[in-house]
């Protein structure tokens, strides 16, 4: 009985050392093994490999890396509906200026046609002044132009903050899947790396990872991968 005993202890003491390395590689998870593999990618200027782990490229050549801490996750909003809405109310205010656009234009059409000729004709003569009348059609004009410019560049901002994050989503599902017909949360974490750059600079840098935690309309989960979605600078 003791020396079974002694035998059993003998044996748990060989597997002990093999029960701590495989807990600490248990640690590995799947965030760490990306930025393992984004960063090893990087350095190795495996483009390709980047693209498929990544929507950013890292800013700098990688000598060498390590991660440092990783933070907890954070979940908010999956935002690929509500940025399709803010597309359609960006659309819709710009449809609306350009209808009054045109009315104003439209009804003013001849006036409009001699304050053209009018400030063409003050390039060659200068220092011709305006009456009040044309004076302030003039600033209507220019006033309904600068809302138009405002709302345009406005609704191309909402359009392409959508494409972006449609890629991001389309990048980090496992199954094919239309994101603007699935529901969630958008998942996230942050990364400390600390890397050595080819030119011998140390430096902290953020990396963000982000997933989404989506149904699809069935109500079925849809699999999704982390993936890089950010490289900063560390703030001092």
């Amino acid at each position: 009985m003791g020396r079974g005993t002694s035998a059993e202890e003998r044996a748990l003491r060989r597997i002990s050392p093999l029960l701590i390395a495989a807990s600490a590689l248990s640690c590995r998870t799947a965030e760490y093994e990306l930025i393992d593999r984004f960063l090893e990618a990087s350095r190795r200027q495996d483009n390709e490999t980047v693209a498929l782990l990544s929507m950013v490229a890292f800013p700098g050549e990688v000598r060498d890396f390590r991660v440092m801490t990783l933070g907890e996750e954070l979940r908010g909003p999956y935002r690929v509906l509500s940025m399709r809405e803010r597309v359609e109310e960006a659309e819709d205010r710009r449809q609306e200026q350009y209808k009054l656009f045109g009315e104003f234009r439209q009804s003013n059409y001849n006036e409009l046609l001699r304050l053209q000729r009018l400030l063409r004709d003050d390039t060659k003569r200068p220092g011709r002044k305006l009456d009040a009348h044309l004076g302030e059609l003039q600033r209507q004009w220019e006033a309904f132009r600068e809302e138009r410019d405002v709302l345009v560049a406005s609704f191309h901002e909402a359009e392409q903050e959508l494409e972006r994050e449609i890629r991001r989503v389309q990048t980090s599902l496992q199954r094919e899947a239309a994101p603007e017909y699935l529901t969630g949360e958008t998942l996230s974490k942050e990364a400390s790396v600390q890397v050595t750059t080819k030119d011998g600079r140390e430096g902290n840098y953020v990396v963000t990872l982000t997933r989404y935690d989506v149904k699809n309309s069935f109500g079925a989960v849809v699999p999704t991968r982390w993936i890089v979605t950010a490289v900063e600078t560390e703030a001092e």
